[in-house]
């Protein structure tokens, strides 16, 4: 998954939601909150938050899965929250008063995405226009009150107002129960898709979001040969396993290897480069590989993930990047935030070509 990028499920297929800009005094950070623990001891913790999403014509989409994490330090609030996708981000301007949380983010700056102009060619071309200016969007605004155990809230954007509920993650024992394995499931056969599914697209208006699915096969090993493709889903579904991927970037090539649909693994093009939160083996945005495992572009690599609870080891090219790490939450473009139930192997086909040739999943039991 690019960084800031949320191509949800299918996207993912991704909807982008990055950290917009500042655009007015109102929605400027703010000196940290001064917060009493009476006050702040409901909204303690880690909340899973699946926020409706509705087209402009009213139809159902599926939903933008977030996660927010508040803490006190001393009298101050802080917190992360991760808006469905990309990576969580720190929270500016939250507070609670009187038994209200509130916190923000900012509106777009009202430009266009596209980057500056090209200068003319040496033939004498004349230079590209620059993209047009797009109107500044409102703050966004999440606000919540705690009860009977769950966060009930609203987010707010302009006149726009969604309701929402955010409830607890599972509370996972310290040490993960003993699993035996069982029989061992191929889910790509090397011949064609079956068992493979399109990720529900936000919007399916998105030309990220093409349908069919946008993937192939060629020697035995299924890629998006024109990108962006859609997100592929696991028909089938899986709690405690071990999963085997033997998978292929080529130059600045962008993936992801979801576990139980909701976890992502980071598939990258970054032989060389020192690891990091969202580099090849992370777990993308919270925990870094313990060292570099990538390969060069254009070699086959291996990706052993096993996970039982909310503990996982990976081993990645032969070298163990994560020894039974907790995964702290969902990571951004989850298919759903329900983290107790079985969930499938999703693989990102949105960003860039990649190529996978081995699924093979052991359930643990």
């Amino acid at each position: 998954m690019k960084k800031a990028v949320f191509v949800f499920a299918v996207m993912a297929a991704c909807v982008a939601f990055a950290a917009p800009q500042v655009t007015s005094q109102a929605d400027a950070p703010q000196a940290p909150a001064k917060v009493s623990p009476a006050a702040a001891g409901p909204f303690l913790g880690s909340w899973n938050i699946p926020i409706p999403n509705v087209g402009p014509n009213g139809e159902a989409r599926p939903s933008r899965n977030c996660w927010l994490e508040l803490k006190l330090e001393g009298d101050t609030l802080t917190g992360r929250f991760l808006s469905g996708g990309g990576s969580p981000g720190a929270l500016r301007n939250v507070t609670i008063e009187n038994g209200e949380l509130k916190f923000s983010q900012g509106g777009g700056s009202g430009r266009g995405t596209q980057g500056a102009p090209k200068a003319a060619g040496a033939a004498g071309q004349a230079a590209q226009a620059a993209p047009p200016a797009r109107a500044p969007q409102p703050p966004t605004v999440y606000t919540a009150v705690a009860k009977d155990g769950k966060l009930i809230g609203k987010t707010t954007q302009g006149e726009r107002v969604t309701e929402w509920v955010g409830v607890r993650p599972p509370r996972w024992p310290d040490t993960p129960p003993a699993r035996k394995p069982g029989k061992p499931v191929e889910l790509f056969n090397g011949k064609d898709m079956t068992g493979w599914h399109p990720q529900a697209p936000m919007n399916p208006a998105r030309p990220w979001n093409p349908l069919p699915l946008g993937w192939e096969i060629v020697d035995g090993a299924m890629y998006n040969p024109n990108p962006p493709a859609a997100n592929i889903v696991s028909d089938r579904k899986f709690m405690d396993f071990k999963l085997e991927v033997e998978f292929k970037v080529e130059a600045r090539t962008n993936s992801g290897v979801y576990l139980r649909g909701r976890h992502e693994i980071q598939i990258e093009d970054d032989y060389g480069k020192p690891p990091g939160l969202l580099t090849n083996g992370a777990i993308y945005g919270f925990v870094p590989p313990a060292e570099e495992p990538s390969r060069p572009a254009g070699e086959w690599q291996t990706l052993e993930a096993t996970i039982v609870g909310n503990r996982v080891t990976i081993i990645m090219n032969g070298k163990k990047v994560h020894d039974n790490v907790v995964i702290p939450a969902i990571t951004g473009g989850a298919l759903d935030t329900n983290e107790g139930e079985p969930g499938p192997i999703m693989l990102q086909g949105d960003h860039n070509k990649v190529y996978y040739r081995k699924v093979v999943i052991t359930p643990l039991i």
